[in-house]
């Protein structure tokens, strides 16, 4: 596992803002969708694990290749009341069993690996088919300002974990087999003019036979609304 010389409070701190302004919402959104065996992919400190609903989610393996935030995720996952581990490896690094996952999850992840269609690939892998990937990311904006993203965009991921501004990773996600059937484009709040282009939605791996589908505008009902763990840690 690697450390990050920021730590996991600097990381939770630089997010709290835009957490409190509206993406610890979408966050909620989106994972109330998660149901069965739920795969996520750099979990970091573990923003999403209060949003996973255990009536629906049966287990839950996170990948945290950062030592340091890995250990806050553990001690976020101590709430969980579904049996749950974390491994010490990165996306690329990971053995996992083909097809042994309902739903994956990635949130501001597949912006910082060293190759995003190997981890898409890998995605499309271990999703049974007919299970969920669901999403929110950075992604290229249009226009001037993806000009300028992909400008400062070397610079930026040498300096910000790896993170790259300019990835156009809905494409990515279409061209290694995945379907994504919700999308909304979206403005990361409190986070300046050439971070904030983001995307959220949702993709599946196509049930064996079944076309895909046509992409469409993602509407998620704007509404609001567990115990000790069970198991696992590092």
């Amino acid at each position: 596992m690697t450390r990050h010389w920021w730590g996991p409070a600097f990381y939770d701190w630089v997010l709290a803002a835009t957490e409190a302004r509206g993406l610890a919402d979408r966050r909620r959104r989106l994972l109330a969708a998660a149901r069965g065996r739920v795969l996520e992919i750099g979990a970091g400190t573990g923003l999403n694990l209060r949003h996973y609903r255990p009536e629906r989610v049966t287990s839950l393996t996170a990948l945290e290749p950062d030592a340091a935030l890995g250990g806050r995720l553990a001690w976020r996952a101590q709430t969980l009341s579904v049996p749950w581990e974390i491994l010490g490896v990165a996306v690329e690094e990971a053995d996992l069993p083909e097809g042994g996952f309902d739903t994956v999850v990635a949130t501001l992840m597949l912006c910082s690996v060293g190759d995003p269609a190997a981890v898409a690939a890998s995605i499309v892998r271990w999703l049974a088919p007919g299970g969920r990937l669901l999403f929110i990311e950075h992604v290229a904006a249009r226009g001037l300002r993806g000009r300028l993203q992909r400008a400062v965009s070397p610079l930026w991921s040498r300096i910000a974990a790896g993170c790259h501004l300019d990835r156009d990773t809905l494409t990515t996600l279409r061209q290694a087999g995945l379907s994504v059937s919700d999308c909304d484009r979206f403005a990361l709040p409190a986070a300046g003019p050439l971070f904030a282009s983001c995307v959220q939605g949702v993709a599946w791996r196509p049930p064996i036979g079944e076309p895909d589908v046509e992409d469409r505008v993602w509407r998620a009902p704007r509404t609001h609304s567990t115990s000790a763990g069970v198991g696992g840690g590092q």
